[in-house]
């Protein structure tokens, strides 16, 4: 007997047709843009999150410099008040009738010349106007005999408050009497004092370069070793002057009485120094002139 054959099996189904290249390039794509699309939002979300985070120390900056501006201008408008304050005590001090209260006035402007450097000028001409007015050089005076006695106490005021005159040029101290002065080692460059009567003063080792003493009175003037390059000296008496040592490049000495050339001896000098007729420098080696008292 035979088997009978089995039944034909059911059709499989056809598998389902796979995506083509394209479409899964195309699916890839766009994938990948939204992932940078949410990528992008986190970091713009990130960024304002950052700007926000930083308002709160941006006010609180801002506050602090506005407190410190606030703060500075306060203390430079006190320290501008109480300059005008001081310049307007000095000037009412140098006004006074006894001499210690115009001293005072004359430390107070020298004060303000020091600690303010926008009345600077204006406290340094005040002093050399109030020089001028209350020591007046004198004929009386430049022809009276030259003594070592010092200076008036109002002129040492005034020449120690004009050490704090800084940059100030042109200062006007022509024609004041300051006999007897001594400063030396001191720094006068930019000083006026044409005609002044400095008899008897010391202004050994300073640096009086460029400074006009023209027809000054320089009676037994000490010089020595000051820096004189460039001075004007013409018409100046230097009469018993003691310039050893002195550098008297580019000075200009002509027109001077009193000279001798023995007093060169030991100045150093050279072509641009200008001599008063008939005074020549001694050769080198040759001895200086002793300093004597000046006489009247």
């Amino acid at each position: 007997m035979t088997t009978p054959p089995d039944p034909p099996s059911a059709p499989r189904p056809a598998p389902a047709p796979q995506a083509t290249s394209p479409q899964v390039a195309a699916g890839r794509a766009a994938t990948e843009q939204a992932r940078t699309e949410c990528a992008r939002e986190k970091e713009k979300t990130g960024r304002l999150k950052a700007v926000l985070d930083t308002i709160p120390l941006l006010a609180t900056l801002t506050t602090v410099s506005v407190a410190l501006f606030s703060s500075l201008q306060s203390q430079q408008q006190y320290r501008d008040t109480q300059a005008s304050a001081r310049f307007q005590s000095a000037v009412e001090l140098l006004a006074g009738d006894d001499l210690t209260t115009r001293v005072g006035g004359v430390a107070l402007l020298g004060q303000v010349a020091q600690t303010n450097s926008e009345r600077r000028e204006n406290a340094v001409r005040l002093l050399a106007t109030f020089l001028r007015v209350h020591s007046p050089a004198t004929d009386a005076g430049r022809a009276a005999a030259v003594t070592r006695e010092p200076a008036a106490e109002e002129v040492r005021a005034v020449f120690s408050a004009m050490a704090y005159r800084g940059d100030v040029k042109e200062v006007d101290l022509g024609r004041i009497s300051a006999r007897g002065l001594q400063l030396a080692d001191a720094d006068l460059r930019g000083l006026i004092l044409a005609r002044s009567d400095l008899s008897g003063g010391s202004f050994g080792r300073g640096d009086l370069r460029g400074v006009s003493l023209q027809g000054a009175t320089l009676r037994g003037v000490d010089f020595g070793q000051a820096d004189l390059r460039g001075a004007v000296l013409t018409g100046a008496d230097l009469r018993d002057a003691d310039l050893r040592g002195a550098r008297l490049a580019g000075a200009d000495l002509r027109g001077t009485t009193g000279l001798t050339s023995a007093q060169l001896a030991g100045a150093t000098t050279d072509g641009t120094t200008r001599l008063p007729a008939g005074i020549t420098v001694p050769a080198a080696g040759a001895q200086a002139a002793p300093t004597r008292p000046a006489t009247p």
